[in-house]
């Protein structure tokens, strides 16, 4: 398996990404009703941009669990190309430090991943009280159904 074939991006870039996505405060003020509808528009983008980092950090994570399970990743490098450095290790020493590394190489990104559900419950949570709070202080009551038993 060449690791030059398969290409995954770095957890910096996934930060990176999701700092372009990210709202700040000043973005989030609502005072009008069309401010609130509008604001409920960019949510959902937001949310969708979210899944599709998400998926393409998952995709990548794949990528790395796969790249681990070929042994030559931890082989220790030849001086000069004649002489090996370092210990030979056995069977169940390989696997540990494939596991090992496998996780090390990992965690950054389930970290971004952990990082994205926090912000997309935020995200659900404010569009549900943009819902429940503004549209019903700015909605006027003649556009408003109300039926009568």
């Amino acid at each position: 398996m060449e690791h030059d074939e398969i290409s995954y991006q770095e957890p910096e870039y996934y930060y990176a990404k999701l700092a372009e996505i990210y709202l700040g405060e000043d973005e989030l003020e609502i005072s009008s009703d069309f401010e609130a509808r509008a604001m409920l528009v960019k949510l959902k983008k937001v949310e969708k941009d979210l899944s599709k980092l998400k998926r393409t950090i998952s995709t990548d994570m794949r990528t790395i669990r796969n790249i681990y399970l070929d042994e030559s990743v931890i082989e220790k490098p030849k001086f000069l190309g004649l002489f090996s450095v370092g210990k030979k290790l056995t069977k169940t020493q390989k696997r540990k430090k494939l596991l090992f590394e496998r996780q090390q190489t990992l965690k950054p990104y389930e970290e971004i991943i952990e990082i994205i559900e926090d912000y997309s419950i935020q995200i659900e949570d404010f569009g549900k009280y943009i819902e429940r709070e503004s549209l019903e202080t700015y909605a006027p009551p003649e556009y408003t159904k109300v039926y009568k038993k």
